[in-house]
Formats: C-alpha cells, sequence, structure tokens
C-alpha cells in the first residue's frame, strides 16, 4: 500500500512491489525504513563497517548500486531494491522452554475467575513473551520475536552509543521495543482470549540497557566508567506512558546490581530457587552479554562478561539467528567432511541450510577441534580436505555447506576467534568469581537463556567455556528468565525475594582488576 505524502518531503519507492513511504530530507535510509516496520540488519550499530544493509539502488539507467542503507542520505526521490539476505528475519522466532518450580505450581488457587497477564523476557537478541493465567499459575501460549533494537547494534554498547545524548534516539528505540512487545502481546490475546478477556498486568525483566530503553531512561551511565545505572530498584508503571495500553494497564520491573546485571538474573535466581541450592551453584544466563551469580558460602557473587554477538548467530561471517534454516548443530567425521543439521519449521521437514546460529557455530567448532581441522591455539590446520577449503574477503575457511547458485556457508578463521574470544570472558568470569567467593570450582552449574538451552554440554566442556565438571552437574534450565518473569507476574511476593537477593550479593567488576586482560588472554585457547 502506497502512502500519501505532503509537498515537502520525498518519495523512496521499494521495488519490485512500489510500496513508497515518505522521508524527510537528510533522513537516514536505515532509520526511515525501520519507522515504517521495514527492518535491515545492522549488526555493526548502523556505522557502516559490517555490510550486512545492504539496498540496491536504482537509477534511471545502467545497472542498480549496492550502499549500505546506515551511509544513505534521503536527499530526492529514489528507487531501491532491497535483498532478501538484507532483512532481519520474520516476527517469530525460536524460544526456549521455561520450566516453572513444583513449589511455584502447587500453590495455583484454581479460582474460577482466570485473569491473564504478560509476561516478557526482554533479550537484547530476542523478546519471550508469555501469556499468562495468573490464578492458575499456567502459560496459556507463548512466541519469540526479534528485537528490532538489533537495527542499531547486537550489542548493549552499540546501542548505548547509538542513543548517546540524543532524546529522539532513546524514544525511536523504545517505540521499537514497545511496538514488538505490543505486536507479540496483541497476537497472542488474539489466539488465546475466546473471552474477550484482556490482560491487566505486564512483567518485563532484562538487562539494564534493555530496561532503561524500555522506561525511557537515557542507558548513557552505564556506557561510561564506573558503568552504573540511573536506578536500582524495582519498578511499576502505567502501562500506556511505555506504549503498552493496548494490552496492558500497569508494567513491573524487576531490581538491577548493576550496570550489567540486572532483573533477568535475579529472575532467573528466584526461577531456579538459587537461594536454596547447595553452595557452590553458579547460574550463567548466556547470551550477547554473560552474566554470572554464584551462590557461596557466606553470601552471593555476581558478574558480567562480554561473551558478544557470536553465541547468538551475529558477528559471525555466515550468522543468522536461530529460526528455520538455522544450521544448529554440525557433525564431522574421520575424513574432516561436515554434516550439518537446520532448525525445521515447526513439525515439517528439514529445509535447506541458510547460514549458521550460535548453536550452530559452538557445535562446528567443537566439532572442528575435535577433528584437528583447528588446533588448540584456534588455528585452521594447514591443509584442509579438497572442496572445503576457501576464502572470504581473503580469511581462510572451512567449507560447511554450498548449493549451487547460492554463497556457500562456511566457517572462517575470523568466526573462529570470534568464538575465542567469547569462551575466554565466560571462563575468565568464572575463574574471578570463583576466586573471589574463596572456590576452586563450582559443585554445579545451571545454564540459562535461550541461547544456552540450544547447546549441548559436552561441546561447552570441549572448548574449555566451562570448568570442567561431571556432565550431570551442567544443568541446562531454560528460558529461566521468562520463568521468574510468570511467578513475578502471578505472585508479586517474588519481588521482595529479587530484591533480598540483590541486596545480599556483591558484584565484581572485571573491567576495574588489573588482572582480569592477563588472564583473559591466558584463556583463549583451547583446551
Amino acid at each position: 500500500m502506497n502512502e500519501r505524502h505532503p509537498a515537502d518531503t520525498r518519495t523512496v519507492t521499494i521495488l519490485p512491489e512500489k510500496r513508497t513511504i515518505a522521508a524527510t530530507p537528510g533522513d537516514n535510509l536505515l532509520a526511515i525504513l525501520a519507522d515504517h516496520g521495514i527492518l535491515l540488519r545492522s549488526d555493526c550499530g548502523g556505522r557502516g563497517v559490517c555490510g550486512k544493509c545492504l539496498v540496491d539502488l536504482v537509477g534511471d539507467s545502467g545497472p542498480a548500486l549496492a550502499t549500505p542503507a546506515c551511509r544513505c542520505t534521503v536527499t530526492d526521490d529514489m528507487a531501491i531494491v532491497i535483498p532478501p539476505g538484507s532483512l532481519v528475519p520474520p516476527h517469530i522466532v525460536d524460544k526456549a522452554e521455561i520450566f516453572l518450580p513444583a513449589s511455584f505450581q502447587h500453590a495455583a488457587t484454581g479460582a474460577e475467575d482466570h485473569s491473564l497477564g504478560i509476561a516478557v523476557d526482554l533479550g537484547s537478541t530476542t523478546i519471550a513473551v508469555y501469556l499468562v493465567d495468573r490464578s492458575a499459575r499456567r502459560v496459556l501460549s507463548s512466541l519469540a520475536v526479534k528485537n528490532p533494537q538489533s537495527l542499531h547494534g547486537d550489542d548493549v554498547m552499540s546501542r548505548i552509543g547509538y542513543v548517546g545524548d540524543h532524546a529522539e534516539r532513546l524514544a525511536r528505540l523504545q517505540r521499537l521495543t514497545s511496538g514488538a512487545i505490543l505486536w507479540a502481546a496483541g497476537a497472542l490475546t488474539a489466539r488465546a482470549a475466546p473471552r474477550r478477556l484482556l490482560p491487566s498486568a505486564m512483567v518485563i525483566v532484562g538487562n539494564p540497557t534493555m530496561i532503561h530503553i524500555l522506561l525511557g531512561v537515557s542507558p548513557a551511565s552505564i556506557g561510561i566508567s564506573p558503568y552504573e545505572p540511573q536506578f536500582f530498584s524495582a519498578r511499576d508503571s502505567e502501562a500506556a506512558a511505555l506504549g503498552l495500553g493496548a494490552v496492558a494497564t500497569t508494567v513491573r520491573t524487576l531490581p538491577q546490581i548493576s550496570g550489567f546485571i540486572g532483573g533477568d538474573i535475579l529472575a532467573a535466581a528466584v526461577a531456579t530457587e538459587l537461594t536454596g541450592q547447595p553452595p557452590g551453584t553458579l547460574l550463567i544466563d548466556l547470551g550477547t552479554n554473560g552474566e554470572l551469580l554464584l551462590k557461596g558460602e557466606d553470601g552471593f557473587y555476581a558478574t558480567s562478561c562480554a561473551t558478544g554477538p557470536a553465541f547468538e548467530g551475529a558477528a559471525i561471517s555466515c550468522g543468522m539467528q536461530a529460526m528455520p534454516g538455522a544450521i544448529e548443530r554440525i557433525a564431522i567425521d574421520a575424513r574432516q567432511r561436515p554434516s550439518p543439521s537446520t532448525i525445521a519449521p515447526g513439525s515439517g521437514p528439514a529445509v535447506a541450510p541458510q547460514g549458521i546460529c550460535g548453536s550452530g557455530i559452538v557445535s562446528g567448532i567443537a566439532a572442528m577441534l575435535a577433528r584437528g581441522v583447528i588446533d588448540h591455539s584456534g588455528a585452521l590446520a594447514r591443509t584442509l580436505p579438497e572442496g572445503l577449503e576457501g576464502q572470504r574477503d581473503g580469511v581462510r575457511t572451512y567449507r560447511i555447506h554450498r548449493e549451487a547458485s547460492k554463497e556457500e556457508i562456511a566457517i572462517s578463521q575470523k568466526d573462529v576467534r570470534q568464538v575465542q574470544l567469547g569462551k575466554a570472558a565466560l571462563i575468565s568470569g568464572i575463574d574471578f568469581l570463583l576466586a573471589r567467593a574463596g572456590m576452586a570450582k563450582p559443585t554445579k552449574v545451571l545454564v540459562a537463556g535461550a541461547f544456552g538451552s540450544h547447546l549441548d554440554k559436552r561441546d561447552l566442556l570441549t572448548l574449555g567455556m566451562l570448568p570442567p565438571l561431571p556432565p550431570e552437574d551442567i544443568v541446562m534450565v531454560g528460558n529461566a528468565a521468562g520463568s521468574g518473569a510468570v511467578m513475578v507476574l502471578c505472585d508479586p511476593g517474588y519481588v521482595k525475594q529479587a530484591e533480598e537477593l540483590a541486596a545480599r550479593t556483591t558484584v565484581i567488576n572485571l573491567a576495574a582488576d588489573p588482572l582480569f586482560q592477563e588472564h583473559f588472554i591466558t584463556r583463549l585457547s583451547f583446551p
């Protein structure tokens, strides 16, 4: 559908659909497309270095010119073609399962007047939304959508940098966030509420940057030393003021422990009943930013580490989010030949590989290490089997899949290095946390998060991402942050539990420790 525009605007025509949108002279093309719901990949946050937001500028004559949308300013009427590979994946994406503790489920009232609510895990990469029957303490339906803020970078520091001191940019990110939550919540309510019952309450958990942006508070202070949030307390807000009034009346967020440790890890701690676990239990919420919470003998210890966007399928050459067509596992035989497995669409048959998601890159590199495709330093073998070695931008690659007329899918030497950086950040954070608590190793590890839920424990141990433990002492707990959000939605008493846990937690600031960087470097190699 075309839009009608006043005379002082310019027209951007998207071909071949011939959809037109209005722009003001001087508008950034990437931003104006996003304002109209057209999201392009922008792993670098719109700085013009990743080359993933390419559009073809169509002129009156000659071939179309491929140009990064983030570097394109609208000055006159223009026509563009958007290649499929430049578009952010569709709304609905894969989400992790949630597990609700028996003590919570047994407290259900069974009342007849079922009241609905919305629980949200607002992740940097994925937003998981749950429609909940609060009296029955039961999730009725759920879905997950890609966080459209990824348009402006895959990690929180990119988004903090994008916002800067620009109030209009903060408002833009807030609108993107609330719009995605509103769409998902509306879809769930329309599908699962035939009695015309509408949710009244909403609980949203997320890292401090995501919560600041959601509430319209600048996250700038998180991006500079001493990296503190603007507020620490739990908050209750009017949903209408956040653009969420169509699906709720109130929005509750949980406390924050530090600038990088927020209500999401506290919600996960509530869901996994961390306070009742034995000392030495380590909870890891693994994603673009890793949050760690350790139960010590005399209290709790927390830290965060920049594991990086590679674990979410970004910042790698053939990366994509976990969705149908994404390679989620890679086996390699004794002849060093790969066999990839993709995520199937629902219950349907497997589809041809389109790229590699986070669990796929971890699986693939673990297999490459086990089969000698890379050595313990991470370097690709000097010789690879015929037909499996390639080049991308002057960097050697190991070919995973090739299809006629399509760009090959491969893991490059640079991709291996990205995983090494994330792996070193995670295990170094664990090392420093254990040392501060006076422990040699954890007694149990709970791995939470959408990314963590799809990993194989053996791959984590092979790459040295976790301390060497028996596999039975490593437990995948699904989207524990989402589980905690559901619990808080049904019983506000859990907010007090989260507040008490936050008050008992000592924060370990890795960036302020002069020994951290040196230790980090020693952890880059694989075991």
